[in-house]
């Protein structure tokens, strides 16, 4: 493994290597599924939103904050936290930019990953 991207500032290196078991294959599978159901779960909490289908809004990002914290995306967790106890605890909207910053932390998030599969291949 690379000390190159140990000190990724959006996934935290040491998180998902604890939950990958320090096995690079398996850390591979996982970053596979954050990859796959994390670009559903942002694109489903887009159309949740736009449906203004709160309760939905608050699952969905409740549900992709427990897979960042899984695999250490830390400030997506904090922005998915954020929607579901606006949504869910306080009964209050939520805004567009709270979804498109969800929307660019994933992408952010999204292109670590793909950086820490690519070194663990090599």
């Amino acid at each position: 493994m690379s000390n190159s991207i140990a000190t990724s500032v959006h996934v935290q290196r040491s998180r998902l290597d604890e939950i990958g078991l320090g096995d690079p294959d398996f850390t591979i599978e996982l970053i596979d599924i954050m990859l796959e159901d994390g670009l559903e779960r942002t694109r489903t909490l887009r159309a949740a939103y736009q449906a203004e289908r709160m309760a939905d809004v608050a699952a969905i990002a409740h549900a992709l904050k427990g897979s960042a914290l899984n695999i250490g995306a830390v400030t997506l967790a904090q922005l998915c936290a954020e929607i579901d106890n606006t949504v869910r605890k306080l009964g209050q909207m939520i805004s567009e930019q709270d979804v498109a910053m969800v929307e660019v932390e994933f992408s952010i998030v999204a292109d670590e990953l793909t950086t820490i599969k690519r070194d663990l291949t090599e």
